[in-house]
């Protein structure tokens, strides 16, 4: 489960950085305002660059290098040099390739072709690997990163590999150092092509691409031993379900029947831990989504994911709403893994369910809001509501703020909420929430609560057509830089990717930087994000 949130995370925030005007290595060569590179670059690429060396040289590996590294380096000022040759020196290793993750910008892309040979009983996979150019960086040079895998039969079971060459096989999962810009791994003594599982957990931060059917990826959530991979073939298949709705319209052609049966099948397996399913129920975000698309369709995107969300909320109500009964929690409430698995399966079928067109889902939200006794519960159920305007709706929100209204996180997860709906009217009535006692313009949390999620998390208002989502934030941005340069910064950095959208929004987000730019006086934070998005 921390894997998933991990590469949420990633995905969320540093793909597109990486793919921006303000893509940098993970060490950065220059900057103007330190406080710019307090970035997701630095802190989770760097992250996973670490988790890189365990997977390169195993825990046992990675235990001898961390403890080479404090032997030499305790209570020192040291560099990732120091780090990097703590772990060669202490595995006897050439780590010098790897070296390059620090010092390129930019996320890898791992391109893999499968082919499989009856005769030899071989089966190749011939992986491309390339990087495409950032500011400052035209060329990549290829990386060493690793690649796990395993392969599986058509009943699901995984196949002991062996790569040619090796005596036997070496177990069931590998991990392969993917060293030059493209290479050949071929396995031996394969029966017949198998469903291959690739880059199990994530283990390297680059964009995968391999031609599954929507048949291998509802196989791979059925029966893919690594759990993150489950997870993960179920958001390709939705994607893919997504994107193709986009490009030829909403309605069950599109739809096809494999993201609906894999999904039931979810909800009846009773094998998997309920956080897991949970997950994997949950469908990619409209920023996501958008990041697949050379030009993104704002609109589309937003009516495609709608479209599937009712859809399979109507088709699969039966199995939702015996999974909502059957994953309550009895008793007062605790903490519990396997209680905080069950509630969030419970409100990830609320969710659906209220997605369905029966009106009385959103009285089983409301009902569910009214009688939470955890925070996790009630703010589900909110979040269901804020999205469906009415009486239940309405007195939701009255009465958590009036519940919360001492309470300053959880009057911003109130904020927040508001800011991030997809109702009609939401930048209207952010504004009204800027009047709200509970908003402060001087409160860092509070702006980025209600400013910043609106910015940041509701695509389809703040990319609304006519540019308005856009003069407001940077309306927002030119008052706040006088208050607060480095949240001012941050939250311009919601502008300077106008290049991925169509010619009317480019101008109106190149409108709204030079606007920020026009500031008197503006501050070195927010001149430097907003000169960048612009050159």
């Amino acid at each position: 489960m921390k894997r998933i949130a991990d590469v949420r995370r990633l995905r969320a925030a540093q793909f597109p950085e990486d793919a921006g005007p303000m893509a940098h290595p993970i060490r950065p060569e220059s900057y103007i305002e330190m406080n710019n590179f307090y970035t997701a670059t630095v802190y989770e690429k760097g992250a996973e660059v670490i988790r890189m060396y365990q997977t390169l040289l195993g825990p046992e590996g990675f235990r001898k290098g961390m403890d080479l590294y404090f032997q030499r380096h305790d209570g020192q000022a040291v560099t990732t040099d120091d780090f990097l040759a703590a772990m060669a020196d202490a595995n006897d290793v050439d780590l010098e390739q790897f070296r390059l993750w620090y010092a390129q910008a930019g996320t890898p892309v791992l391109n893999v072709q499968a082919s499989f040979d009856s005769a030899t009983r071989q089966y190749h996979l011939d992986v491309t690997q390339s990087c495409p150019p950032t500011p400052g960086q035209d060329h990549k040079l290829p990386m060493h990163m690793p690649l796990r895998l395993g392969l599986l039969n058509d009943k699901g079971v995984e196949i002991p590999l062996r790569l040619q060459g090796e005596a036997g096989p070496l177990g069931k999962d590998r991990t392969l150092s993917v060293r030059q810009a493209q290479e050949r791994f071929t396995f031996e003594d394969i029966d017949a092509p198998p469903v291959p599982s690739l880059l199990r957990g994530f283990s390297a931060p680059v964009k995968l691409e391999f031609d599954y059917r929507d048949a291998d990826l509802a196989f791979l959530m059925a029966h893919d031993s690594d759990s993150f991979n489950r997870w993960e073939a179920a958001q390709q298949l939705a994607t893919r379900v997504m994107l193709r709705l986009i490009r030829q319209g909403r309605d069950a052609t599109a739809l096809g029947e494999e993201l609906p049966r894999a999904f039931a099948a979810l909800l009846q397996d009773t094998s998997q831990e309920p956080a897991l399913i949970a997950q994997a129920l949950g469908l990619p975000t409209e920023a996501y989504v958008g990041e697949q698309m050379a030009v993104i369709d704002v609109e589309g995107i937003h009516h495609a994911r709608r479209f599937l969300l009712e859809t399979l909320g109507s088709r699969l109500k039966d199995a939702l709403q015996q999974g909502y009964r059957n994953h309550s929690v009895a008793g007062p409430y605790r903490y519990h893994p396997s209680d905080a698995g069950k509630r969030a399966l419970r409100n990830t079928c609320l969710a659906y369910l209220a997605e369905s067109g029966d009106p009385a889902q959103l009285d089983l939200a409301l009902g569910q809001f009214r009688n939470a006794d955890n925070m996790t519960d009630q703010i589900a159920a909110l979040g269901v509501l804020v999205n469906h305007p009415g009486e239940q709706r309405d007195e939701a929100l009255a009465a958590f703020y009036e519940q919360w209204k001492n309470d300053p996180l959880v009057t911003d997860k109130w904020l927040a909420l508001q800011a991030s709906s997809r109702m009609t009217g939401t930048l209207a009535h952010v504004r009204e929430l800027m009047r709200h006692p509970a908003f402060n313009f001087k409160n860092p949390n509070r702006v980025r609560a209600l400013i910043g999620m609106f910015a940041h998390t509701n695509p389809i208002h703040f990319h609304a057509a006519d540019g308005s989502g856009y003069a407001f934030v940077a309306e927002q941005i030119v008052a706040l830089d006088a208050l607060n340069p480095q949240v001012a910064a941050r939250m311009t950095g919601s502008l300077i990717r106008w290049r991925r959208y169509d010619t009317d929004r480019q101008a109106l987000m190149k409108a709204g930087l030079e606007k920020i730019l026009a500031r008197p006086g503006v501050s070195k934070d927010t001149f430097e994000i907003a000169s960048k998005g612009l050159a």
